[in-house]
């Protein structure tokens, strides 16, 4: 039986993060680690509470009275619904409130290329 020198058995690499001493954290990277979680917890907070306060929107009389606003007001300034969104923060007396709407999103063609 013959066997060729490289018979020895390979050690496969382990998956995942390089092998290497433990690195102790510093403070600052603790800290820019507990922000991060903090803002994926409210995050996870606001999805959570999500389904309760669209209930509690349904049961009151909000939408109903936010069409009778914007159709008076598209009446008689041409206010959008931006502009009375951010008249309700205002009077409800919430401070630095910015109301925004996010442009259309844009997919690409589905057109396929074909070859001359």
């Amino acid at each position: 039986m013959a066997t060729s020198a490289s018979s020895k058995p390979t050690a496969k690499k382990p998956a995942g993060r390089p092998r290497g001493p433990n690195k102790t954290a510093t403070s600052a990277e603790i800290k820019a680690q507990i922000a991060k979680a903090k803002a994926a917890l409210a995050l996870l907070e606001q999805r959570a509470y999500a389904s309760d306060l669209e209930e509690a929107i349904k049961k009151t009389n909000i939408v109903s009275d936010f069409n009778v606003i914007k159709s008076n007001a598209n009446g008689a300034n041409g206010a959008n619904e931006l502009i009375i969104l951010a008249a309700i923060g205002k009077a409800v007396g919430i401070k630095r409130l910015e109301v925004m709407q996010k442009p259309a999103v844009t997919r690409a063609s589905s057109k396929k290329k074909t070859s001359a």
